[in-house]
């Protein structure tokens, strides 16, 4: 018997069903687990010690459903566990059913053996959803997502002093996420006041804000080593503060379990996607540039103990 994991999405989202990963290996540790992802999941998470092997889905047409079907023949799938959970693979569950009578298929949506009936927004966490539906197949243990295995085992860190790390980016479809540059340099100089460093860091599509909040204060420090993403984690690990919008990242810098203010605009996705952290801290308003310094201030001055 061997299992298909199908998990596509963001780097957030693929950070958030890192637990149900986990807990699909705890309960099969002698079956072949295999993952259907997106190159740029492949990319990063390459070295995923759960999986046996990762296979790539761009989603570019519905002709790779062809292509779909030519791998659960070929790698012997007698379950497939759809962690992705979409329109596209409701599709694929479609022709599962229809070709390969044996499959199991385990989702939330049509066509699936085991199905989980999501509530609406706002009612359920996304990694409490995975769990609820990897239940209908027994599997009862679950675990918090972990990237510890990514992080770089030679990083040298070139920070001498404490450091908070801004995480300002976002994606494009995504900028009404962001948070003022100057807001981010106007909060920065509190913090050299206090004798901390400050690193703005993000990769290639986050370069314009980055470039723009030091624009503004040349003292906040950009780094293409520490911003490399295994470094990125070893350096979120060994901060004092976090502070960032919403993006992938920012849930990878969660699992530091390192204090991490997340500021969003209110809606229902800010309990359903809340980053994983026993250090939490949420400043929410109605548009992002409604958070005013101070306020993200008077928390950071709480976290770290200064005046």
């Amino acid at each position: 018997m061997n299992i298909l994991i199908i998990k596509h999405g963001s780097i957030g989202d693929f950070v958030m069903s890192i637990g149900a990963i986990i807990s699909i290996r705890n309960k099969f540790p002698k079956k072949r687990i295999n993952l259907l992802t997106t190159t740029s999941i492949k990319n990063i998470f390459f070295r995923i010690p759960y999986i046996d092997q990762i296979y790539i889905d761009d989603r570019k047409s519905y002709l790779d459903l062809y292509q779909y079907l030519i791998k659960l023949k070929k790698l012997d799938i007698s379950i497939v566990i759809d962690l992705q959970n979409s329109k596209r693979t409701e599709i694929y569950h479609f022709f599962t059913r229809i070709f390969y009578k044996n499959i199991k298929i385990n989702s939330s949506k049509k066509f699936a053996h085991f199905r989980y009936k999501i509530p609406p927004h706002g009612y359920e966490h996304v990694c409490d959803g995975l769990n609820n539906q990897l239940k209908l197949m027994k599997i009862n243990k679950f675990y918090k997502p972990k990237v510890d295995w990514l992080k770089n085992k030679k990083f040298k860190n070139p920070l001498k002093k404490k450091y908070v790390v801004l995480i300002p980016g976002s994606s494009k479809s995504g900028i009404e996420k962001r948070w003022s540059a100057k807001f981010y340099s106007d909060l920065s100089k509190i913090f050299f006041e206090q004798k901390f460093d400050v690193i703005a860091t993000g990769g290639d599509t986050d370069k314009d804000i980055v470039n723009e909040i030091i624009s503004y204060n040349h003292k906040i420090i950009q780094s293409e080593y520490l911003s490399n993403f295994n470094n990125f984690i070893n350096l979120c690990n060994e901060s004092s503060l976090i502070i960032s919008v919403d993006t992938g990242p920012a849930h990878i810098a969660a699992l530091s379990d390192k204090p991490i203010i997340w500021l969003v605009y209110r809606s229902p996705y800010n309990f359903t996607n809340v980053p994983i952290s026993k250090n939490i801290h949420i400043i929410k308003a109605d548009k992002m540039q409604n958070i005013s310094v101070n306020e993200v201030a008077k928390v950071s001055k709480n976290i770290l103990n200064i005046r």
